[in-house]
């Protein structure tokens, strides 16, 4: 099999209370660990924290990047086992919460028997076999616009479907989201050719939940006012997987770690102190 060494980076916290293992986080569609903003120490507060760029983003540079979300999930699994990081838990929103939910599928494969994956936050995601609506039209129109109107220029502005991605509050709140979400495209280089291949992993991919025995904790994340991908998603996965969590939200958006930080890392924190045995 081959596997991709993944950018990252381990972020200690210094906080003595701190869970035993650390979380790692894993952004969504064409996004770095630089999307993660003010989360990121929200999070740091609680836990320590491994950062990972999904191929063709941020630091893990390629031109190509994959094209399924297992191979996604593979190439996450063997840098943490490169890294001799053997215990952790794992937080994954939109497209990374798709492979986060399949690294928990992967976790009794012999290949990965000596990681243990604690628990797992799956944050406003999706998959093709739940029978639902997987995104809302005009997003994914305004998306493609951006995305094709971009090619000169380098990479695509935030500016039509920012309203998509985060609740009115914050884009009035904080006027400078869409520039620092540009500036990070601008600064680390856009890959069109891996974002095309991001959607059509994300577009394509089946959990195959039904029947299978997943004996992860796991915590469901969602907001009912989410403009891009239908809430019902989240809920339809949580339903498949046994003593799974739910929480839902209003007045967040699809981002909810940059809508409210504190409060995501705060729940996050609590779900995965409980779950350190």
């Amino acid at each position: 099999m081959s596997y991709n060494l993944l950018y990252f980076k381990y972020k200690k916290s210094e906080n003595i209370n701190k869970s035993h293992y650390p979380i790692v986080l894993i952004r969504g569609l064409g996004r770095s660990m630089s999307f993660w903003l003010s989360f990121e120490a929200e999070l740091l507060k609680y836990s320590d924290i491994i950062l990972i760029d999904l191929l063709g983003t941020g630091g893990s540079q390629n031109k190509t990047g994959r094209f399924t979300i297992k191979k996604f999930a593979e190439d996450v699994l063997y840098t943490l086992k490169y890294c001799q990081v053997f215990h952790f838990h794992l937080a994954g929103i939109s497209l990374g919460g798709m492979v986060a939910l399949e690294m928990a599928k992967l976790m009794d494969k012999q290949e990965w028997k000596e990681l243990k994956l604690h628990s797992n936050c799956i944050m406003s995601s999706s998959s093709g076999d739940m029978g639902h609506k997987r995104i809302f039209f005009i997003p994914l129109l305004f998306l493609i616009i951006s995305f094709f109107t971009s090619i000169l220029k380098g990479f695509p502005s935030h500016k039509l479907f920012s309203k998509f991605l985060v609740s009115n509050k914050t884009l009035e709140n904080n006027t400078d989201i869409v520039k620092q979400w540009d500036e990070i495209w601008q600064k680390e280089g856009f890959s069109h050719l891996s974002f095309i291949l991001q959607i059509f992993a994300a577009a394509n991919y089946k959990s195959k939940l039904k029947n299978r025995k997943i004996n992860t904790p796991f915590l469901f994340l969602v907001s009912k006012e989410d403009k891009l991908v239908p809430w019902l998603n989240s809920v339809l996965l949580w339903e498949k997987i046994p003593q799974a969590e739910l929480r839902i939200f209003r007045n967040l958006g699809h981002d909810l770690t940059t809508d409210d930080p504190e409060c995501i890392s705060k729940i996050i924190y609590d779900f995965m102190k409980r779950n350190e045995i």
